[in-house]
């Protein structure tokens, strides 16, 4: 993969449209990772959990969220057009210890609500920059609408995504509200879900059919549908 990208940058430069590309996609992916972060920190710190806080993770500073690696090197390389179809943001720990947290819940239920909040969080992002999209659009400010037009999908992409039942992403909570006849497809995907979504992955890489995005095809149309019906809000 690192070929690749050496030879994609030896065969044709680093253009300054190509760098611009590379900035504004890895600051964009900055920007929804830190508030996705900031979501599961927030629910959980909220609910009486310790360790959010004492690491530092109730912020939106991004500096406290992101990988340097998944969320700044390899968004680059997918930028400049390496098949590199993962990024990922710091995970918020959290002790998940009954004992610190409310009563007022069950654990299976906190679980859910500390896994969904930083989905939640995408959710709320891209409703405020599809705002920010319709008066750029509106008032004819170009910036304005570039920034919205390019928030909107990237962040309702990563609320589907990790919204997905399998480990490690968020959606793995909705696995424990299967009733009792699925529970060996509910045990599998646990035990090997990490080993699931690998695949899927990597099956996607260099071919023409794609098992996550057949996946994530629904949800892609969705996104395809609100973007339309944005643009004649704001035509």
């Amino acid at each position: 993969m690192a070929g690749n990208a050496v030879s994609l940058l030896g065969a044709s430069g680093l253009t300054s449209e190509r760098l611009g590309l590379m900035v504004i996609s890895v600051l964009a992916l900055v920007a929804c990772v830190t508030v996705h972060e900031f979501g599961h920190a927030l629910v959980a710190d909220r609910l009486g959990d310790p360790l959010p806080r004492q690491q530092g993770r109730v912020t939106l500073n991004p500096l406290a969220h992101i990988d340097w690696l998944g969320t700044v090197l390899f968004p680059a390389l997918m930028a400049m057009g390496a098949g590199l179809p993962l990024a990922w943001g710091k995970p918020v720990e959290w002790t998940g210890n009954p004992r610190y947290l409310t009563r007022r819940f069950s654990m299976r239920t906190i679980r859910l609500m500390v896994s969904t909040a930083g989905p939640g969080m995408n959710l709320a992002l891209a409703l405020l920059t599809s705002v920010l999209y319709i008066i750029g659009r509106r008032l004819h400010i170009e910036m304005l609408a570039k920034i919205g037009g390019l928030l909107v999908p990237m962040n309702l992409s990563l609320m589907f995504f990790n919204l997905l039942p399998i480990p490690p992403l968020d959606g793995r909570s909705f696995l424990e509200f299967l009733p009792e006849v699925l529970a060996p497809i509910r045990d599998v995907l646990l035990r090997y879900g990490g080993f699931v979504f690998l695949a899927l992955v990597l099956l996607g890489t260099g071919s023409g059919f794609s098992p996550l995005g057949w996946l994530m095809s629904p949800f892609w149309w969705l996104i395809d549908q609100y973007l339309g019906l944005l643009a004649k809000i704001a035509h």
